[in-house]
């Protein structure tokens, strides 16, 4: 679907979580990917302050690099009508983790989303749906390389609504790719949850 399509279905599943449980629930990824979908959400006005925004993963530089995955969702999410959302900061290791409304995703070429690396496929810990949901801490990897945290796909599996970015004909080739290829990060996500996915069209 195209992007302004997407935006209207997500403010549509906070606001009918909010009629049924007063609260919403949102996680979000960093990179470039979410930027466009996250300037159109900020300036829709609704109920942000019962709405919860998490980062899916977090590269451990100063918040004030500009690698920080939490200063760009400062700079392009939580502004406008967003400020007032309720931010929850994944730097904060003994947050409890619940089930999730929405999740917004962007993926890189190599099929990692989140800070799911392909170097953690074999590690239970990271990629196994049947452990608890975790904030685990990787190695330095991935450009820039240094270490990260990440939401596990475990955690994933529960997320409710998935919203997928592709926004280069590149990803497009890395998302067909992953639909039959073990090696790719990405292809785990699409197993778990494929009809619980949206693609979001943003080139």
């Amino acid at each position: 679907m195209k992007i302004n399509k997407a935006a209207d279905e997500i403010i549509s599943i906070l606001n009918k979580q909010i009629s049924v449980h007063n609260s919403a629930s949102l996680v979000v990824s960093g990179g470039e990917s979410p930027k466009n979908i996250l300037n159109k959400l900020n300036m829709v006005e609704i109920q942000w302050e019962k709405i919860e925004i998490m980062l899916s993963d977090e590269r451990l530089v100063d918040i004030d690099s500009s690698f920080s995955n939490e200063k760009n969702l400062r700079e392009n999410f939580l502004k406008n009508y967003a400020v007032d959302a309720k931010y929850k900061s994944i730097r904060d290791y003994e947050i409890k983790l619940k089930a999730c409304h929405i999740a917004i995703l962007g993926y890189g070429l190599d099929g990692h989303f989140a800070s799911l690396f392909p170097e953690y496929l074999n590690d239970d810990n990271f990629f196994s749906i049947n452990r608890n949901c975790k904030i685990l801490k990787t190695v330095p990897l991935g450009n820039p390389c240094v270490e990260r945290l990440t939401l596990n796909m475990s955690f994933f599996s529960k997320v409710e609504n998935i919203f997928l970015i592709i926004n280069s004909v590149e990803k497009l080739k890395v998302l067909e790719d992953a639909k039959n290829n073990k090696k790719l990060p990405l292809y785990h996500l699409l197993k778990n949850k494929f009809n619980k996915i949206k693609f979001i069209n943003d080139f």
